[in-house]
């Protein structure tokens, strides 16, 4: 009887050998896994906690610290890629500007204005040689362009001392579009009672 007992029994024990056989190398492989897994974290990390040495720029002794000198940082710390400009116009500009909106009240001032904004290319002009005209006037900006309350260019006008290349450039699209052009040397700047008879051919 046992022996039949036995003989029974073996096919489970059997299949209950080969199912922990099967575990216990299961757990082994990932066991194995779980080690070399962290070996390659450990040196991964070791190699992005390892710091990296600047390179070193050779500067010899007279040389200039604005050379030298870091680009300026934003508060996380990258570069900045712009700043902002701590004034749109210098004292002698502004001076300028105020002189203008001062003569002129019932006109319109505007600071900065590049050719491209007051000057219309013909039709007529088209492909590259429009595409050249256009980029010449927008590479060409006046100080300052005075306008009617609808928006109609009156005079441009430019802080110079004296004909510049700039400003011959400047001048010879202007007279070519009809608009007054105006040059007016920092040093003798008109008084607001002038600024209509130097800008719109009238009496103060």
């Amino acid at each position: 009887m046992l022996w039949y007992l036995l003989i029974a029994l073996a096919p489970i024990a059997a299949v209950v050998y080969i199912v922990w056989t099967h575990r216990k190398r299961a757990a082994a492989r990932v066991a194995a896994s779980s080690r070399r897994f962290e070996q390659i974290l450990g040196a991964s990390s070791q190699r992005v906690a390892a710091p990296v040495a600047p390179a070193l720029t050779p500067v010899s002794p007279g040389a200039s610290a604005a050379r030298v000198s870091t680009a300026p940082v934003a508060a996380g710390g990258a570069p900045l890629s712009y700043l902002r400009k701590e004034r749109l116009l210098d004292p002698q500009h502004a001076l300028l500007f105020r002189m203008l909106a001062s003569g002129l009240p019932e006109y319109e001032v505007f600071v900065h204005v590049s050719l491209a904004a007051v000057i219309e290319i013909p039709l007529a002009v088209q492909g590259r040689e429009r595409e050249q005209r256009l980029r010449a006037l927008a590479q060409n900006v006046v100080d300052c362009l005075v306008c009617s309350k609808e928006m109609e260019v009156i005079a441009a006008v430019d802080l110079e001392a004296g004909a510049t290349a700039d400003s011959r450039i400047k001048s010879e699209y202007l007279k070519a579009a009809r608009v007054r052009y105006v040059r007016i040397n920092a040093a003798a700047l008109p008084a607001a009672t002038e600024v209509r008879k130097l800008l719109l051919d009238e009496t103060g």
